[in-house]
């Protein structure tokens, strides 16, 4: 009976600190509940020596008790002391219980996106500040929409911001880009109309140099970041800027502007673009600059999916944050849906302002810290961004609250062993234990979530309740505390693995998809390598077939470890259409899926038909393409090779063999000579005949 009481008493109090993530209460007060009815609450020890002052009794209930705490008591200590008292079976602080309303905005329920990235649970710690700002550098912001008026910033001129375009300071909107965006950031919350949002209050600093095509220049973009360095110089409380814009051109000018907001200390959100890209392969600007002030956002669906338009990168693409279908303000006090990076983007740089609002941190890399810290972890996006998850404005708000000696679990990696699955871990200093979940589906992303694998304080543990092949995510967090009533104030930020997993499918990157005038040697391309075991890489596999089904393989080879590979000379033919795929092998000899196939068409024996291309022997050892010796040789061939069955036959061969050759002949002075020097009969023999 003693032995389940204490069963009782531990997963009594366990499951409600637990259970509310945000724990609230009224200060003072404590609910006692004895183990019998019998029990008077004056002849018990414990509350005669904290002098508890009974409250009222419940009818119902007539073992719990209501007792107010004498003032200079701490409500916690208070708990601890009484939960430990055997005729006790638990104590536990006076909650509060909020009804779950949401904004009460007219259109909040369009607004997937907010309750996705969990701001309604954020709202809870803060909703935004006046005093904190947010630049957009954009198309403007219809700074008359009423949903968004009260929240513009202004100078001491009653002026909105600046225009880049007309060198004023008057950056109305005039493409509805800018005000979508800024709706995201900061859409006045629970005004009774209309959206709200990330922050209900905030300010919004508007700078336009995108025109109403949506186009903006280089000098235009910089005078923008100007403006915010000389504003913050002032005094201003600048955050963040929002930037959903960019191009594929590198720009040192620009990098050295946004380096300079680096130096003081603002961040800068950008979006990852909307090309469905790899950024690693195909940086976008100014998202892909490598500057530590810099988040890169690609957008996510309703599903947690990448969208469809969403550029990516492994190794360049911070985070992903919604971007399909995002319901904001737009011109002419109007609301509509608007899909992009662009979406997105604003998401992020409005977490930056409840960050700053709920902590009164400005430091661009804090600030950073905080938001990748918090996120969602998601296998769907391994591949694809450097976290691997999506925006949680709640988790990053409460990672941004503690203390600084609560530090995560570091070095977690997962690993297959005899009977089940190996975990090690660093435990931080000052943390009394670590605790591990697991699921099947997704990382868990709270710790209450998911399979408890385990929760002690070693440094290592194997998982045997697991099936083979079969995928498991884990998740690990330390915890500062010294019993099992877990506080979310002394627990850490969450770290991840991935364990039963072969490695992440490859992305074919070129030949990009029907492409044409293919080499027939041409390079193939692949994303990088990634193990979410971390296992090594150390083989690939390359494939080219005639049909999309691989059902007529003319080309099979396993590699090394390799990302790209040349496809060597007599295995293509001219004008033909083509299909290649990869795939790779990680050290536990597991294989990934095939990457999504892609084709290609090889380029003609002769540039559409007859004259012009080929002739590679001759073109490597006379240099160029357009040399007379060359010309007379694609002459030759076109008028009398080409007219015959035989001669077909002879340029086929020739054509297959003769590329590899070439390029023997290029690379060598020597060959070059006495090529040019076999090929003058030939020529002198072709010279008669015309």
């Amino acid at each position: 009976m003693r032995l389940y009481r204490w069963f009782l008493i531990f997963f009594s109090a366990f499951s409600l600190f637990a259970a509310n993530r945000d724990v609230q209460y009224i200060e003072g007060d404590v609910l006692v509940k004895f183990i019998s009815p019998e029990i008077k609450p004056e002849t018990n020890p414990k509350v005669r020596s904290l002098n508890l002052i009974p409250a009222k009794r419940f009818r119902s209930f007539p073992s719990l008790h209501y007792f107010k705490i004498p003032s200079g008591l701490d409500t916690k200590k208070v708990v601890e002391e009484l939960s430990s008292d055997p005729d006790i079976l638990y104590a536990e602080p006076n909650y509060i219980y909020k009804a779950l309303i949401e904004p009460d905005d007219t259109y909040y329920g369009n607004q997937w996106g907010l309750t996705k990235i969990s701001a309604p649970s954020g709202w809870d710690k803060t909703a935004g500040s006046s005093e904190v700002i947010i630049a957009v550098i954009d198309s403007g912001i219809d700074y008359n929409h009423p949903d968004l008026s009260d929240n513009v910033w202004t100078d001491s001129e009653n002026n909105p911001g600046y225009n880049a375009i007309k060198n004023n300071s008057n950056p109305m909107d005039d493409n509805s880009h800018g005000t979508h965006c800024s709706g995201i950031i900061g859409a006045i919350g629970n005004n009774g109309i209309g959206v709200c949002g990330v922050n209900w209050t905030i300010k919004i600093m508007a700078l336009k140099f995108l025109d109403a095509t949506g186009n903006g220049t280089l000098a235009d973009a910089i005078e923008c970041i100007d403006y915010v360095i000389r504003r913050k110089d002032e005094g201003e409380k600048i955050v963040a800027t929002s930037n959903s814009w960019g191009g594929y051109v590198y720009s040192s000018s620009l990098y050295d502007a946004i380096a300079r907001l680096a130096e003081k200390g603002i961040l800068f959100v950008a979006a990852a673009g909307n090309s469905s890209r790899n950024n690693d392969v195909t940086p976008l600007y100014p998202a892909s600059y490598n500057l530590h002030n810099i988040i890169s956002v690609a957008g996510s669906d309703q599903n947690d999916n990448r969208s469809y338009f969403s550029n990516y990168g492994r190794t360049t693409v911070h985070i992903a944050a919604p971007g399909s279908s995002i319901y904001s303000t737009i011109l002419s006090e109007g609301y509509g849906y608007k899909s992009g990076t662009s979406m997105a983007t604003p998401f992020v740089a409005g977490v930056a302002g409840l960050l700053t609002s709920l902590t009164d941190e400005t430091n661009a890399e804090t600030l950073k810290y905080w938001i990748l810290s918090g996120i969602t972890r998601l296998p769907q996006w391994t591949n694809l961004s450097i976290t691997g998850g999506r925006l949680n404005v709640y988790e990053s708000l409460r990672v941004a609250s503690l203390p600084d000696y609560i530090m995560p679990a570091r070095n977690f990696k997962v690993e297959k062993a005899p009977g089940g699955i190996q975990l090690t871990w660093d435990i931080p200093e000052g943390a009394n234990y670590v605790i591990i979940r697991r699921a099947e589906e997704t990382f868990p992303s709270h710790w209450e979530e998911g399979v408890l694998v385990y929760t002690g304080g070693d440094t290592s543990y194997i998982d045997e309740d697991i099936e083979e092949g079969k995928p498991y995510y884990y998740t690990i967090w330390a915890y500062y505390g010294m019993d099992q009533q877990i506080e979310e104030d002394r627990i850490s930020s969450a770290c991840y693995a991935y364990t039963n997993s072969p490695p992440m499918r490859p992305e074919c990157i070129s030949p990009a998809d029907e492409s044409e005038g293919v080499s027939l040697t041409p390079l193939l391309k692949a994303t990088g390598f990634v193990d979410p075991d971390n296992d090594y890489h150390i083989a690939s596999h390359w494939q080219i077939a005639s049909d999309g089904n691989f059902s007529n393989i003319v080309w099979n080879s396993i590699t090394s470890a390799t990302t790209e590979i040349t496809v060597p000379s007599g295995v293509l033919s001219y004008s033909t259409k083509y299909y290649w795929r990869v795939r790779y092998q990680d050290e536990n000899d597991e294989w990934s899926d095939w990457s999504i196939a892609w084709s290609f068409t090889t380029k003609g024996s002769s540039s559409g038909g007859g004259g012009g291309g080929g002739c590679f022997i001759a073109t490597a050892a006379f240099g160029t393409p357009i040399a007379e010796e060359v010309i007379k040789l694609k002459d030759f061939r076109d008028k009398y090779l080409m007219k015959s069955r035989a001669g077909r036959t002879f340029v086929r061969w020739y054509y297959r063999h003769s590329p590899k050759i070439a390029e023997y002949i290029r690379q060598r002075k020597w060959a070059k000579i006495l090529v040019r020097a076999s090929l003058r009969p030939i020529l002198w023999i072709v010279s008669k005949i015309d």
